[in-house]
């Protein structure tokens, strides 16, 4: 994947590994949206989608390590190709982790407590979409090994923690004012919690391939390799 490359093979698998993260991050993308329309339309069907996928978000998770380390094995691959390939391995642990977040904000509607109130339900609406706009510019960094991108994602970040303790802040207030739907209050929270932490995940995406720290060359190849594969973006 780097100059001095002599193995095409290895090129091929390595962009073929690439294109599984995108499949897998493409999946991930889905159960988020799913997962903000299932808590702010308080919708059990999209609830229920997120829940029936989440196996397969598992699978990813494994199948693709697994395939990670099976090219370690064979390949002993050099020091910049095996910065990659631990970045690889990073990122599948961060989207695997993302789609961890969404599955508890679907069990949260499938639980059959109280609706959350208006004031709630937008602030969530709010979150899920910078959450959802920080992992699709995540995914699209990462397809594109576009360091730009990345560096922008982690500063976005910033915005979306201000609005998190914004929207937890004013969850409180109203919680104060009318202690009774003390459980609501405490399910909206979590499920707040875990439209952050989702950006927090698409930040730590981004910061993996920056941690890459490969010389042209290697964004160049693996560009090929990626091309090669014929996969799409996610």
């Amino acid at each position: 994947m780097i100059e001095g490359h002599t193995s095409r093979a290895f090129d091929g698998a390595l962009g073929a590994l690439h294109i599984r993260v995108l499949e897998m991050g493409g999946l991930v993308l889905e159960q988020v949206r799913e997962a903000g329309r299932a808590f702010t339309e308080w919708d059990e069907a999209a609830a229920d989608r997120v829940m029936e996928r989440e196996h397969i978000v598992n699978d990813y998770d494994v199948t693709v390590d697994e395939e990670l380390l099976t090219l370690i094995a064979r390949r002993q691959p050099m020091a910049s190709d095996l910065r990659a390939i631990i970045a690889m391995f990073k990122a599948v642990a961060e989207l695997e982790r993302a789609g961890d977040e969404a599955k508890k904000i679907a069990r949260t509607v499938r639980s059959h407590g109280a609706r959350p109130k208006a004031g709630t339900v937008r602030d969530a609406r709010h979150l899920a979409g910078l959450a959802l706009s920080l992992m699709r510019s995540a995914l699209e960094a990462f397809d594109r090994l576009d360091r730009e991108l990345a560096a922008e994602v982690i500063t976005r970040d910033k915005e979306l923690d201000e609005e998190y303790a914004a929207g937890l802040r004013r969850l409180m207030t109203r919680s104060m004012e009318d202690s009774r739907g003390f459980d609501s209050t405490l399910e909206s929270a979590f499920a707040l919690k875990s439209l952050e932490r989702i950006g927090d995940h698409a930040r730590n995406l981004a910061r993996h391939l920056l941690s890459i720290e490969a010389p042209p060359a290697y964004d160049a190849n693996l560009r090929q390799a990626v091309a090669g594969q014929g996969g799409p973006a996610p």
